[in-house]
């Protein structure tokens, strides 16, 4: 009688500690730990200095060229990214893993003006400098974050960190209305100058013909474009984040963590 009722709260308690273990488990995984791995490999890898010098030595040898051949009335002119092209935010995304969301943490940062060259990215832009080849920084970055980025770049050394050569989302001087496009400050550009190359770790930085992902997540524009890279176009890498994200997201916003886990893992071939 005794072995008859002992076992099943015997079994019952293993399974209630193996719940209780599970649920701990959950608790246990933090937001933004997708992020792991691809803040390591960006902060650590020298795969990923070597990607940066081989970028801009490609970029130098276009403008080079263009100098060579250049007949144009319009003055030469390069287009930069500023994120993850000229400039490390790395950090930023390492107190994402570390510290969780903060809906004001990007502002935070940017207001800093602390974030580092990347490899290649100041000799290169001196050396446009040196040329007298214009370089213009169009970013995504919000109007409100002009003053600190202007900051960010001067103090960093950067040439050409004036307020004509910084394009930035919502300026109604430059952009067409507060878009993430980038495609009309790059028409700006070269209304008035001649665009040798453009540089940046994300597609839509090219042209708007990557803007819509919906047809093999992008990969058939890049296709059609295929000759353009290391070209016209030179691509830097960015495992972090990104436009590649919302296919893989099923363009949902504000999903949770567990939920963009669930989604990449679905995506995996």
């Amino acid at each position: 009688m005794k072995t008859s009722v002992f076992f099943p709260l015997f079994l019952f308690a293993i399974l209630l500690t193996a719940k209780q273990a599970s649920s701990q488990n959950k608790t246990d995984v933090k937001p933004n730990d997708r992020l792991l791995s691809a803040v390591s490999w960006y902060q650590n890898s020298g795969e990923m200095e070597a990607l940066y010098y081989q970028g801009f030595n490609i970029a130098h040898e276009r403008v080079a060229k263009a100098l060579l051949t250049h007949k144009s009335g319009k003055p030469l002119a390069v287009v930069v990214d500023i994120d993850e092209t000229m400039l490390d935010n790395s950090p930023y995304e390492t107190s994402l893993i570390q510290q969780g969301e903060d809906k004001n943490g990007w502002k935070k940062w940017t207001e800093k003006a602390a974030a580092k060259p990347l490899p290649g990215a100041l000799e290169f832009a001196s050396y446009a400098q040196s040329k007298k080849v214009d370089v213009f920084y169009i970013t995504n970055r919000d109007n409100t974050e002009r003053k600190s980025t202007l900051a960010n770049l001067v103090s960093a050394g950067f040439p050409y960190a004036t307020e004509d050569h910084l394009l930035t989302r919502g300026d109604t001087a430059f952009s067409m209305g507060n878009t993430s496009s980038k495609e009309g400050r790059r028409t700006k550009v070269s209304q008035t100058h001649e665009i040798v190359v453009l540089l940046g770790d994300n597609l839509n930085d090219f042209s708007n013909v990557f803007e819509n992902r919906h047809e093999n997540n992008g990969k058939a524009a890049v296709q059609q474009n295929m000759e353009a890279f290391g070209k016209k176009f030179i691509i830097l890498p960015n495992p972090m984040y990104g436009a590649w994200e919302k296919p893989v997201y099923d363009y949902k916003e504000g999903i949770s963590e567990e939920k963009k886990a669930e989604l990449m893992r679905e995506k995996l071939k």
